[in-house]
């Protein structure tokens, strides 16, 4: 069933494919650095999480399950692909390349989170892919407590108490380790990278880069999405789904191509403002369902 879906914090505040499954314990929060895809062994690099260690007050015999979230990058409802041409506003455009820093996920039962993951890193678009679909991207978080939740939340970039930290900070494999994911210029790890081409005058030509990488604490994002969630034997996975069509249509309207100041997220870090609408509308963007 599809979610409703809640901001967390105020949204101007500062707070075909291939699938990729990693399997986690959850009550040790050691990462699994294994990857299996499909029965197929092909290696990605771009999944690395993070985890919680459950530290509340479960009894042995408690009931636990696996949890699985897949995280899907489509375009008009449809699974993203590298350098296809989609109709954009009345132009077209091309994406290249899209992954995000995704943060405190939780389960929620009413205002209660159970936390699964405080960082996690993913790439739709590696550049190993066999093909230019975008991969669906799967993590299994093992030893949930069983039972009926309320909902999910999910942050979008790196919380500023990582933030202020740097890649040589953390561990080789820690998901911000990475220092192409970091510019020192900002002080901020690149929450996620859009990045493609447009074609205004629907003549093969590309008229400009399109450019977004979002960053900098005033631009995090937390969101809360009401939908019933069930972690038991059986129970379906968890479908995190970003439509960058819906991303780009802002309040009803696309964000404006013509105008090339809209082609990128500015270097300056004082200047937000299209990363902060790109940020304020992911939660209109995301549905999730199980």
């Amino acid at each position: 069933m599809p979610q409703l879906c809640r901001p967390l914090v105020p949204r101007n505040s500062v707070p075909g494919a291939l699938k990729r499954v990693c399997y986690f314990n959850y009550t040790s929060g050691t990462e699994f650095r294994g990857t299996h895809y499909n029965m197929k062994k092909i290696l990605f690099s771009g999944l690395l999480f993070s985890l919680f260690t459950f530290s509340g007050c479960l009894e042995d015999s408690a009931p636990v399950n696996d949890v699985t979230i897949t995280f899907k990058a489509l375009y008009d409802g449809q699974p993203l692909e590298k350098y296809k041409l989609y109709d954009y506003n009345t132009y077209r455009v091309q994406f290249t390349r899209f992954n995000a820093y995704m943060a405190n996920i939780a389960l929620m039962n009413g205002n209660t989170p159970l936390p699964l993951s405080e960082i996690g890193w993913v790439d739709f678009t590696p550049d190993s892919a066999p093909t230019d679909k975008a991969v669906d991207v799967s993590v299994t978080f093992n030893n949930v407590p069983e039972g009926n939740y309320t909902g999910i939340r999910l942050g979008y970039g790196v919380p500023a108490s990582l933030n202020a930290k740097q890649p040589k900070d953390f561990a080789p494999g820690h998901p911000l380790s990475r220092e192409n994911e970091y510019w020192l210029g900002w002080g901020s790890y690149i929450f996620n990278k859009i990045e493609g081409q447009v074609d205004l005058n629907n003549n093969g030509v590309f008229d400009g880069g399109l450019i977004y990488h979002c960053g900098s604490d005033a631009v995090y994002r937390e969101y809360l999405f009401d939908l019933p969630v069930s972690v038991k034997a059986g129970a379906a996975e968890i479908v995190v789904e970003f439509d960058l069509k819906k991303l780009f249509v802002i309040n009803g309207a696309w964000l404006d191509l013509n105008n090339p100041y809209n082609h990128i997220t500015s270097n300056d870090v004082a200047d937000v403002v299209i990363a902060k609408k790109l940020m304020d509308n992911f939660d209109a963007a995301t549905t999730v369902k199980q």
